[in-house]
């Protein structure tokens, strides 16, 4: 008779080796209670099969690997003798798999940033110790959000068959964990506040949070231990840190030991195999005196610039070797180099370019195959690179050669250029107006700009078509023609008509540097005035008024004379000639322009939009009129100087004063009005925001002749001529100024780099009609705050809040909206 019996693991591990006489070999396998692990893959991950020798190794080596499956919550290897060996049966009971994974009373951080970091997806199996791990992730991710008294319970909702489970995390956030003190020890002769106030946990202003920052405590650590090095204690680094947290209030105490140690100085600096170049031009650009307090910032930044001579003359394999004695207090310095040979280009490679042609790109470069390599140049090609402001990115790369020479590899990444544009605007001159744009400044991909250009609107109708090629004959010189037709009405009093042409021809210069452009230009057109209000017409013509004065008598209700006689007087206005400076003396007839400008700009920005160093000065001069032809004559000056300076962080300050001058050899009549200066607002003559568009402008006093002729035109008789009497009146009428003065002063910070912008602007400015009235303490400002949005397609366009600091004419201090198309500093 068989005798059964059933073998736990346990008492097979117990058992078993007592029995090593007696051997049992597996006759069958059986899996039993897997409903979703098929059984072919448990008893591949067992190991088990018929034949085999079992053993407490084997069946101990069976039971892990299955536990290794992640999937199983018990596993039984049940025995069970048979004729010829053992019957083995593997039972297991398998884990929940995740339904639906919840998280409630989570409000500070967002459920799909936690589920992104917590890496738990729907059909996970689910284990206890799973659940822990990711419940102490939880508490983890809300206490690098310094969340420290976080707590996080679970639940778990099984099916009915149990194989699926829903587990929800829920969270009790608590409150931020606040530095209330930092406590140092250790410093000796370094103030505590000063190690201290390089810590971003730390205890801080009203306007600055002093929320623990758990991702910035090791930066403080560096921060703090930099500032030491820095302040010539080379020695110091940090003893022990801890933290101290009263959960009562939320409040945490931060405990820094560091080690201070002697204060080191620099002594004198040495040079030894350096042949390329003296120890006077490499002492030069030494970051540090001797005798001043040691630091490691000067020190290292001292070590880039002699890399950088030795690059600048193509040394890139140049080897600087610090050796650094210390004699008491001093720190002796002496640079072993290793010039090496210089390095020349082997191949220049252009990556990226998908539409843009090779050519322009490579026409903008300053280094050539065969050169010997200047780092210098390498900046300069990468500037030029950016400056056709096609790409959003452009990164060199230098790849050694065996020979020591090297190819250079500039990979460029391509930007949206094609702006085509259409929608509908608002400004205080133009009204309402639907534009349409379409701007090609990468035509064919060869670098020329093609540009069309409609604004339709209830008092403006402009068009515009232009191109502009920027290398003609192979060569740096750009060409250019425009054509354009519009027609504008002017504050509801005239409408102004162009219409005409231009054309352009500039040049790369390279002397005073080879940042200096020349350009000039031919423009004729025709301009009239037209469509005058009646109110522009009463007020800028002569008046006649006749007056006809008559006697008659009043009558009573009932018809009885009361008064014999009365003296009743009926007026009849008629407008003359038009007065000095009146647009209608012109008599709506169409007057030529023809004039000569020629232009002179050096630009030394890093960016054509948005940069952060450099600048840019332009003159220009304008001369239209005599021996060139045409009504208009008159010679326009206009100076603007830039300037682009990076402060702390990512703070750009961007400055910018235009001075222009206009003046005629003749009366001012043979000014082109359009060509005067009206600064005020987003205008292009000059923008001082918080005032009107074009408000800025000058007031002039007009003198005009009234004459009234008396006439009797008593019952009975003609109306007889008694007197003629002239008065002369005086207005004050808005004019263009012939004299400006703009200052435009942006702090500028990227939110979004190349992308998003914000800015806070101080504006500054006027114009004066005459040279004496020119007083600079009779500028109007303006401040505020705006914001500027690259919109791939359409180009950058920008919203400002400004506030007027001075009163202007009827309108007292406050704030005004401008829109803007493009930067301040265009």
């Amino acid at each position: 008779m068989i005798r059964p019996f059933v073998l736990a693991v346990v008492a097979m591990v117990i058992f078993l080796p007592q029995l090593r006489a007696q051997t049992f070999n597996v006759v069958n396998v059986n899996v039993v209670g897997n409903k979703v692990a098929s059984t072919s893959l448990i008893l591949s991950v067992a190991g088990i099969k018929k034949g085999d020798e079992l053993t407490a190794s084997v069946t101990q080596e069976a039971v892990s690997r299955l536990y290794g499956l992640g999937f199983f919550r018990d596993i039984e290897i049940l025995a069970e003798e048979v004729t010829g060996g053992l019957n083995l049966t593997i039972k297991v009971t398998e884990l929940p798999k995740l339904g639906v994974l919840k998280f409630t009373g989570n409000k500070e951080i967002k459920t799909n940033d936690i589920k992104e970091k917590l890496n738990l997806t729907g059909g996970s199996y689910l284990s206890q110790n799973l659940i822990y791990e990711k419940r102490n992730k939880i508490t983890d991710i809300y206490g690098e959000k310094g969340y420290y008294l976080v707590q996080v319970d679970f639940g778990l909702q099984y099916s009915q068959d149990s194989s699926i489970a829903d587990l929800t995390y829920n969270i009790s956030e608590g409150s931020k964990v606040k530095v209330e003190k930092v406590v140092l020890t250790g410093n000796e002769r370094v103030p505590a506040k000063d190690i201290i106030g390089k810590m971003r946990n730390r205890k801080r202003g009203l306007l600055k949070s002093s929320n623990f920052d758990k991702e910035k405590y090791p930066e403080d650590m560096e921060k703090i231990i930099t500032y030491l090095h820095n302040k010539g204690f080379i020695d110091a680094y940090l003893k022990s840190d801890s933290i101290a947290i009263d959960s009562a209030r939320n409040r945490m105490t931060i405990y820094l030991d560091i080690y201070e140690g002697p204060r080191y100085y620099f002594g004198t600096t040495q040079f030894t195999g350096n042949e390329v170049l003296p120890d006077e031009i490499l002492a030069s650009v030494l970051k540090y005196k001797e005798n001043a307090v040691f630091d490691n910032e000067k020190f290292d930044e001292s070590i880039y610039e002699i890399y950088f001579l030795y690059q600048e003359k193509g040394h890139l394999h140049v080897r600087v070797i610090d050796d650094r004695k210390t004699s008491d207090s001093l720190i002796n310095i002496t640079f072993d180099i290793v010039e090496g040979l210089p390095s020349e280009i082997n191949l220049v490679r252009i990556l990226g370019n998908t539409r843009t042609k090779e050519k322009v790109i490579r026409r903008e470069m300053s280094i050539r195959p065969g050169q010997v390599f200047h780092r210098s140049l390498l900046i300069r090609s990468v500037r030029d690179i950016m400056q056709l402001n096609y790409f959003g990115n452009v990164t060199p790369d230098i790849t050694n050669l065996p020979s020591g020479d090297v190819d250079v590899v500039v990979t460029v990444e391509e930007k949206p250029t094609a702006q085509v544009s259409a929608g509908a605007g608002y400004s205080g001159v133009d009204k309402f107006v639907g534009t349409f744009g379409l701007g090609i400044p990468n035509f064919r991909g060869m670098g020329q700009n093609l540009s069309l250009n409609m604004d339709i609107g209830s008092t403006t109708n402009s068009y515009s078509l232009s191109f502009t090629e920027p290398w003609a004959f192979s060569t740096p010189t750009s060409v250019g023609v425009d054509l354009y037709s519009t027609n504008r009405e002017w504050y509801s009093d005239y409408t102004e008509g162009r219409r005409g042409g231009a054309i352009r021809i500039g040049r790369r210069l390279r002397w005073p540097d080879n940042y200096f452009r020349a350009y000039a230009r031919y423009r004729i057109e025709g301009d009239r005035f037209y469509d005058f209000s009646d109110s522009y017409t009463a007020s800028h013509s002569e008046l006649t008024i006749d007056a006809y004065e008559e006697y008659v008598p009043v009558y009573d209700t009932s018809g009885t004379i009361i008064i014999d006689y009365t003296l009743d007087t009926t007026y009849n206005y008629e407008y003359g000639s038009p007065l000095v400076g009146s647009l209608e003396r012109f008599n709506k007839n169409w007057l030529t322009l023809s004039s000569v400008e020629l232009s002179v700009i050096r630009d030394s920005r890093d960016l054509p939009q948005f940069a952060t160093r450099g600048s840019i000065i332009s003159y220009s001069l304008e001369q239209s009129g005599g021996i060139l032809g045409g009504f208009w004559e008159y010679q326009k000056h206009v100076l603007t100087v830039s300037k682009f300076i990076p402060l702390l962080w990512k703070f750009v300050l961007a400055s910018q004063v235009t001075a222009g001058l206009v003046s005629s050899p003749g009366a001012d009549t043979t000014i082109l009005e359009s060509e005067r200066f009206s600064p005020g607002g987003t205008g292009y003559s000059g923008i001082i925001r918080g005032y009107d568009d074009g408000s800025l402008t000058p007031d002039s006093t007009i003198t005009r002749y009234v004459t009234t002729n008396y006439y009797d035109a008593t019952s009975g008789s003609d109306s007889i001529l008694v007197e003629t009497v002239i008065d002369t009146t005086t207005y004050t009428t808005r004019v263009r100024g012939k004299y400006m003065l703009v200052g435009n002063f942006e702090l500028q910070l990227p939110i979004i780099e190349n992308q998003l912008y914000g800015l806070a602007f101080f504006d500054i400015g006027n114009s004066w009609l005459h040279q004496s009235d020119i007083n600079l303490s009779n500028l109007y400002r303006g401040v505020g705050l705006g914001f500027r949005l690259v919109v791939p397609g359409i180009g950058t366009i920008g919203f400002d809040f400004g506030y007027a600091l001075d009163e202007h004419g009827d309108d007292g201090k406050g704030w005004k909206p401008h829109f803007q198309v493009g930067t301040t500093f265009r």
